[in-house]
């Protein structure tokens, strides 16, 4: 064998082990590139599933308020409709005690009633806005937690 064969070789060799490296760091850039635009895509992905979730806790949110508000529409009108008939009757909605009749001992059970009534429209509005708080709070739990 002789030196410029020799020289030849270990050049081939050489040029065998750089090409090997440079094309092994290629391979890495390429892979590194690649996990980089996949981490991307899947924190867009997150971040459009939380805007998702946002989006429709607001749209449950908005349809409780809706529900509520509607339903306290229906409480007053029934709240009106029993003062139109205590008026009706010659009764003081604000004082549905009072009696038409000279003695006052008739039971006034339209009024108690109307009272009844005005008592539980009170408070089926407060529960109302407290079951749209503990929604609200069970809703941003669930968020947190990641259950679906």
């Amino acid at each position: 064998m002789s030196i410029r064969s020799a020289v030849a070789g270990a050049a081939v060799l050489a040029a065998l082990i750089v090409g090997a490296f440079i094309y092994g760091k290629g391979e890495y850039r390429s892979g590194y590139a690649d996990s980089q635009r996949d981490a991307k895509a899947q924190a867009q992905r997150i971040e459009q599933g939380m805007q998702h979730e946002k989006e429709q806790a607001d749209a449950r949110f908005r349809g409780a308020v809706l529900a509520r508000e509607a339903a306290e529409r229906d409480l007053v009108a029934a709240r009106g409709s029993l003062s139109g008939l205590l008026r009706a009757h010659g009764r003081d909605p604000e004082n549905p005690a009072a009696g038409a009749r000279t003695d006052g001992a008739d039971p006034d059970w339209i009024g108690g009633f109307a009272t009844c009534y005005a008592e539980y429209s009170a408070l089926a509005s407060d529960a109302a806005v407290w079951a749209g708080r503990v929604n609200g709070l069970q809703d941003w739990a669930r968020n947190v937690v990641g259950v679906k």
